[in-house]
């Protein structure tokens, strides 16, 4: 008979393994899969930061947008039609990304966070638009006028 900690300590590392899996995601990979059309790779930062640039290959889905069930529901409803087509999210650093990611399982689609930060994806390749429009990088003082 195994010991009951046991099984705990099995479980405990078994979600962890588990968790570990979903954001370890090859970038390349990913950049090749959304180019044969199998994936879809939404950018869950704010517009001001997609307004000052972003990758061509990603959908803006500011995470502002489908803060509740409703929301969510009706943004990820046209990738959820197709069974086949992978959901993957990301944000500046992964930190938002985790959170949308939850928010999108939490109305049952399936949606994987990729917790690396927006230069990785630019060190595998994927291609960067930066905006022109300087209302979008506004320029802040340091100090009180």
């Amino acid at each position: 008979m195994i010991h009951p900690r046991t099984l705990l300590m099995l479980g405990l590392l078994g979600m962890f393994c588990l968790a570990s899996s979903t954001f370890a995601v090859d970038l390349r990979k990913l950049k090749k899969e959304i180019e044969e059309e199998k994936a879809v790779l939404l950018d869950v930062r704010e517009r001001v930061q997609w307004k000052k640039a972003h990758l061509v290959e990603s959908v803006s889905c500011p995470f502002s947008t489908f803060s509740m069930d409703v929301q969510a529901r009706k943004f990820i409803a046209p990738y959820m039609a197709d069974p086949n087509l992978k959901v993957y999210c990301f944000s500046q650093d992964g930190k938002v990304a985790v959170v949308a990611s939850d928010m999108f399982n939490k109305v049952g689609a399936e949606v994987i966070a990729i917790k690396d930060h927006y230069q990785a994806f630019l060190n595998a390749g994927f291609t960067e638009k930066k905006g022109t429009d300087p209302d979008y990088d506004p320029n802040i003082p340091l100090t009180a006028p």
